[in-house]
């Protein structure tokens, strides 16, 4: 099991369409999930800045931007 944050900040629509293709994958392969706002943590906004979504896995970068279904699928094996 992975731990799996994925960073997000108000009106990002890329989180929006994202996260639920995330929930569905940590949720089939029994990962637990956090959910990270990079504008409440001023060490989250000074790493990843305006590069939302970022999903990462045991601490490892695996996806930013723009991603699809699959690539949240390959990340989260």
């Amino acid at each position: 099991m992975s731990e799996v944050l994925f960073l997000t900040r108000d009106g990002c629509h890329l989180c929006h369409r994202a996260l639920p293709w995330v929930e569905e994958s940590v949720a089939r392969r029994g990962h637990h999930l956090s959910i990270g706002d990079v504008d409440a943590d001023p060490a989250l906004g000074d790493r990843f800045g305006d590069r939302v979504p970022v999903v990462l896995r045991d601490g490892v970068e695996v996806l930013w931007g723009r991603f699809g279904r699959r690539d949240v699928r390959r990340a989260l094996r």
